[in-house]
């Protein structure tokens, strides 16, 4: 599964699905966060860019982080900061 397909970047975070306990939550990611422990830059598409190269430890990370029974949604995803990591 590529799971660049569903990342979006969005200037100042980073937007993707990702797949837990037979589902997709929503994740975004906060361009500092990219920035400062995935080496993105400062160009267009540069989240998405760190995101595929980094995706399965920004996974590792996200799955470390979600409440059991909380709902992730495009509206209330789950959010993650460069304290995450």
């Amino acid at each position: 599964m590529d799971l660049s397909l569903n990342a979006e970047d969005h200037g100042d975070w980073l937007s993707f699905g990702m797949p837990h306990g037979g589902g997709i939550i929503a994740v975004r990611i906060s361009r500092a966060a990219m920035e400062e422990h995935f080496d993105a830059s400062q160009g267009p598409g540069s989240l998405k860019a760190a995101y595929e190269l980094d995706a399965e430890m920004i996974h590792a990370r996200a799955a470390d982080q979600i409440v059991a029974g909380q709902a992730y949604t495009a509206d209330q995803p789950l959010v993650l900061g460069a304290e995450h990591f």
